[in-house]
């Protein structure tokens, strides 16, 4: 059985991530209408679009998919998967680093005997957490955190 979540969104990341993609848009239809060569315009123009919508399938398309086995996170085209198993910690972060999540109300995973991690924001914390205590049995809930309590699964 699987269950996906999406990621919870703050509206200040939204409103700075588009304020910028309309400034690079700006930029670009100004370039444009410039007299440089149509060739650069044109170049111009069709990088700043696919840059702009590169970043904004990054912020848009992200969610997170629990499996009997992995969990599989998406972020735009991008796709990263964690075996359940592996899962050494999963606990509350609002730590701001770079991560597939459009919010800084997080979750630290770390797996691999902490030597990988990973920050997600799914929408319902406390349901994400409650899907990995029921498929993970080698964690245990210790206060708001999922810890190793055993090696094997």
């Amino acid at each position: 059985m699987t269950n996906t979540f999406r990621s919870k969104r703050d509206l200040w990341i939204f409103v700075l991530v588009w304020a910028g993609m309309l400034i690079a848009i700006f930029g670009a239809v100004m370039q444009f209408r410039s007299g440089a060569p149509l060739l650069q315009r044109i170049l111009v123009l069709g990088l700043s679009v696919f840059v702009v919508g590169f970043v904004l399938s990054l912020l848009h398309n992200i969610s997170y998919t629990l499996s009997d086995k992995d969990l599989l996170i998406r972020c735009g085209p991008f796709r990263q998967i964690v075996p359940l198993a592996a899962i050494d910690l999963v606990k509350p972060s609002r730590n701001p680093l770079s991560s597939p999540a459009a919010s800084l109300d997080r979750l630290l995973i770390k797996w691999n005997e902490k030597r990988k991690r990973i920050l997600i924001s799914p929408q319902d914390k406390s349901e994400f957490m409650n899907e990995i205590d029921r498929r993970c049995n080698h964690l245990a809930r210790v206060g708001d955190e999922l810890v190793r309590v055993s090696s094997s699964n």
